[in-house]
């Protein structure tokens, strides 16, 4: 057996005995926390792809089409663990 797979069998076994429980304050500021990153990473989305459009315009090749998409995978998987943390405060109240 894992540490990995032990770990979550024992929170698994506190959690459903009642002995695990996050506070809401904890949860709530981990929320706002990451809809902040995801918000701030949207911005530097949108200033790389203005970047973009300005190096295209004046006849530059833009380099950071990649990091557009890194950037939205990013913001996609933040904005994922946000609803689970979300969903998990919910469970608890």
């Amino acid at each position: 057996m894992s540490d990995n797979t032990f770990i979550n069998q024992v929170m698994d076994g506190l959690k459903d005995q009642g002995f695990l429980m996050i506070s809401d304050d904890f949860i709530d500021r981990l929320i706002i926390t990451l809809h902040a990153n995801v918000t701030a990473i949207n911005s530097l989305i949108e200033m790389v792809e203005v970047e973009n459009k300005l190096l295209a315009f004046s006849g530059a090749l833009p380099t950071g089409s990649r990091q557009v998409d890194s950037l939205k995978g990013l913001s996609t998987r933040i904005a994922e663990i946000a609803f689970n943390v979300e969903d998990v405060r919910n469970e608890q109240r």
